[in-house]
């Protein structure tokens, strides 16, 4: 499983530069972004026109479909005023939100339709908001585009205005009984100290490895930044947040808890297809009940489908989609 990160903006922002567009000529026939004015102004709706609450649920539990923490980050922009509506749909034929959630550190784009009637009208709608932020970026605010995972065209077309992925996956959450049954394995429970940090950190450079270079991401993170993993793993024992699992001495895995995610789950590749990723993954769910988490998540990559099927072995069951972006001069 992908580390899982409370990170939703994306990753730091770069200075726009110049880059191909030929999918769709966006410089042409573009207009202001819309931020101005008050907050939840839909595309085209007059100065001050406020929607309704029943609108504003509708949208975040759209952009819920994106991730949680999307949800969340919405809502805080509701509070603040911070949230531009650039097009809301909720009829028998078309469901979807565009919107955009602004701070002086970030620009979020956020484009969910769980249900399209006219495609190519929302690509043309999200060339013309876009293409000023573009020209504008000047690297204070990083500017990201965070997209429902099965608006697949909608993603192409944003790829093809410049944005990279930073990462497309899925969260889940468990939908099983409250204290599962852990089989009987024989492994030793332990939490860390100091003596485990090498064998830790290879433990968990080793277990994402492959799913590292699928992806493009950057390997042997937690050797490389071991004091940070040593910060990191302290605090979580703090928290009461990490186990790591041996036996006959040897370090076979580890999970690692936040808030109400499961953050990771390792077990060593040399010791896969033992039962032991079974075993780690249900005292971690019981851990986290007997703390009473309303509700357990976690978060994947869409390339990590043995993941996938092992959490949904284990009666977990998908909670949203994502893609997400952030813009990089090319």
């Amino acid at each position: 499983m992908r580390s899982f990160s409370t990170r939703y903006r994306g990753l730091k922002g770069r200075s726009a530069g110049s880059t191909s567009l030929s999918a769709r000529q966006i410089m042409i026939n573009r207009m202001p972004p819309v931020l101005t004015g008050s907050i939840f102004r839909r595309f085209g709706e007059k100065e001050g026109e406020h929607v309704n609450p029943e609108s504003i649920e509708d949208i975040l539990g759209l952009i819920a479909h994106i991730s949680p923490q999307a949800r969340d980050y919405a809502e805080r922009a509701v509070r603040d005023n911070k949230l531009a509506v650039i097009y809301h749909k909720h009829s028998e034929y078309e469901h979807g939100v565009f919107c955009i959630a602004e701070d002086d550190q970030c620009v979020i784009a956020y484009f969910a339709f769980i249900q399209e009637a006219d495609s190519d009208v929302l690509l043309d709608l999200i060339a013309n908001t876009m293409t000023p932020y573009l020209q504008q970026q000047t690297g204070t605010q990083e500017l990201c585009f965070n997209l429902y995972g099965e608006n697949t065209q909608a993603i192409h077309f944003v790829r093809q205005l410049g944005f990279q992925t930073d990462m497309e996956g899925y969260h889940l959450y468990y939908d099983g009984p409250h204290e599962p049954d852990i089989s009987n394995t024989g492994l030793i429970i332990n939490t860390y100290d100091a003596s485990m940090l090498t064998p830790l950190a290879d433990l968990f450079d080793r277990a994402y490895n492959a799913l590292n270079q699928e992806n493009g991401w950057p390997l042997d993170q937690h050797r490389i930044n071991i004091r940070l993993f040593h910060e990191r793993l302290e605090d979580k024992v703090r928290n009461d947040e990490f186990r790591s699992f041996w036996k006959d001495g040897n370090l076979i895995g580890a999970y690692i808890i936040s808030g109400e995610y499961i953050q990771d789950i390792v077990v060593a590749p040399d010791q896969q297809n033992r039962g032991y990723g079974s075993t780690i993954l249900t005292h971690c769910i019981r851990q986290m009940a007997s703390r009473k988490i309303p509700r357990i998540y976690l978060r994947i990559a869409k390339s990590n489908q043995g993941a996938r099927r092992l959490y949904e072995r284990h009666h977990f069951k998908e909670a949203a989609s994502f893609a997400e972006h952030t813009w990089r001069a090319i």
